[in-house]
């Protein structure tokens, strides 16, 4: 017999729904609902796991049909249907009958022991005694698009097939996946010969291309399945899990223990000339006129001996990185290689050239954009991740040009001031003569300032009027622990 799930964004109004159709079923066909949230203060939502349980609790081989309210309650009864057993999920229908009346039709047809397609089709015409009683007809039905239309603008990938196998996983890094563990994780499923697709939310996302699985900001607490499809799924799935237990390479925070309390000691304010590092401003990229056959084959050409040398030094950065701070800190770099490493991007770029008249040309209008995306993020700990694309930006932009970066003082310390300073920068300073940084802009969150401390390194971000002040060769007095930098 075909069973229901009624699915609405309040538990109150699904109730009373499952309790109308409740006496028209009379002991017929099982009706179970998935309705709001696990919040008490905001309970009103739908929830994906939910309704997949309820799925499973009334499942049927005659069919489950899913009726909903609105909104969100479609994309979570979506999803649901995605975690679900492929072969379960081929049994389920969602319903987009109106939700009351589409109930009761349903609830009486599955109860008379109609098939799936009938209870479907007598939900949908729930309304046809009303719109009579009301003196209206039926609004016509809109022309179907033609086979092979193009997905929606935004679906950046196809969703998984029906035989795809999944695993689930909720997110308990503090930061959820952003750069270092992300790339972890597409660092260890690339090897797989598998199509391997990344979902949250019902988002899909290619799970081997670190730009796409950011572009989800999977944040703590979120809920990812991993969907494998091809000749290695179950290794994939198999490593994907043990990833996801060891914290994607980071250290996830256990239950605190008994705490101790102690007196901090402030660190002592530090004294150096300044060394005033100048970053270039991004440039306004416009159409350049038409190149020839050879031209265009010589500044592809010089993007591709950048780039790969570009991938090649972050790799050896990463490397040196994780020898002298450790791995967590040498993902920041190996996430810019991995970026580096995409097939899409390079493409992108490579067809870009004719247009821009040069590689370098091709090469910020591409990144720019890249940049932008990821400063539209929502979250925080993700949208300034935009400072590593920029890294990577200006590093392939040196090699193109041929560029050497500004050198500091050859023997004295110094305190470096700027505007900001990229990670790949600051990692390759020598450290004893860095006493400290003072930059105008920066953000506590960003990779230079993670990586700052880490290297044990005062810094101070976003200092009003630095560039103004202060000069080359100038002392300066930097103080973190007050947050002040003093110009003698």
């Amino acid at each position: 017999m075909v069973n229901l799930v009624v699915v609405s964004h309040s538990a109150k109004l699904a109730e009373g729904v499952a309790e109308l159709a409740g006496q028209m079923m009379q002991g017929g066909c099982r009706l179970v609902t998935a309705a709001g949230v696990d919040d008490e203060a905001h309970p009103i939502g739908t929830d994906a796991v939910k309704i997949m349980m309820a799925i499973e609790e009334v499942f049927d081989p005659s069919g489950v049909v899913v009726l909903m309210d609105l909104g969100s309650a479609l994309l979570s009864a979506e999803t649901a249907l995605e975690l679900l057993d492929p072969d379960m999920a081929r049994q389920v229908r969602l319903c987009a009958a109106p939700l009351v009346e589409g109930t009761l039709a349903a609830a009486v047809a599955a109860s008379n022991g109609a098939g799936l397609d009938q209870v479907i089709t007598d939900a949908m015409e729930a309304l046809a005694a009303k719109r009579a009683q009301l003196g209206e007809t039926a609004p016509a039905e809109k022309e179907a698009p033609p086979s092979g239309t193009a997905p929606a603008e935004g679906m950046a990938v196809t969703p998984p097939g029906d035989g795809a196998r999944r695993a689930v996983w909720r997110i308990e890094n503090p930061h959820g996946l952003h750069a270092r563990p992300a790339a972890r994780l597409v660092s260890v499923l690339s090897p797989f010969a598998a199509r391997l697709t990344l979902e949250k939310a019902g988002r899909f996302a290619d799970a081997t291309r670190i730009n796409q699985v950011a572009s989800l900001q999977v944040r703590q607490g979120d809920e990812i399945v991993l969907y494998a499809e091809g000749e290695q799924a179950e290794a994939a799935l198999a490593a994907f899990l043990h990833e996801a237990r060891t914290g994607f390479g980071e250290t996830i925070p256990t239950q605190e223990g008994d705490m101790l309390q102690g007196t901090t000691v402030a660190e002592t304010p530090v004294t150096a000339p300044a060394w005033r590092l100048t970053v270039s401003p991004i440039k306004q990229v416009q159409q350049s006129p038409a190149m020839t056959g050879d031209t265009v084959e010589q500044e592809q050409r010089r993007f591709a001996e950048a780039i790969d040398q570009a991938q090649r030094q972050l790799e050896q950065l990463a490397a040196a990185i994780s020898l002298r701070l450790g791995p967590r800190f040498a993902g920041i770099f190996e996430a810019q290689a991995m970026l580096l490493a995409d097939e899409g991007l390079r493409a992108a770029v490579a067809e870009k050239i004719p247009r821009f008249g040069s590689a370098s040309a091709a090469w910020e209008q591409e990144t720019a954009v890249m940049a932008a995306d990821y400063a539209s993020l929502q979250d925080e700990y993700l949208r300034v991740r935009e400072l590593d694309v920029r890294d990577m930006r200006a590093a392939v932009l040196a090699l193109i040009d041929k560029t050497p970066p500004p050198l500091p003082p050859p023997s004295e310390e110094y305190i470096l001031i700027a505007d900001e300073i990229f990670p790949s920068r600051l990692a390759s300073l020598d450290r004893v003569k860095v006493a400290g940084i003072a930059l105008a802009g920066g953000h506590p969150l960003s990779h230079t300032a993670i990586l700052a401390r880490a290297m044990g390194i005062p810094i101070l971000v976003g200092i009003t009027g630095l560039m103004d002040r202060v000069h080359d060769g100038q002392t300066v007095t930097l103080d973190s622990a007050r947050g002040i930098l003093r110009i003698s």
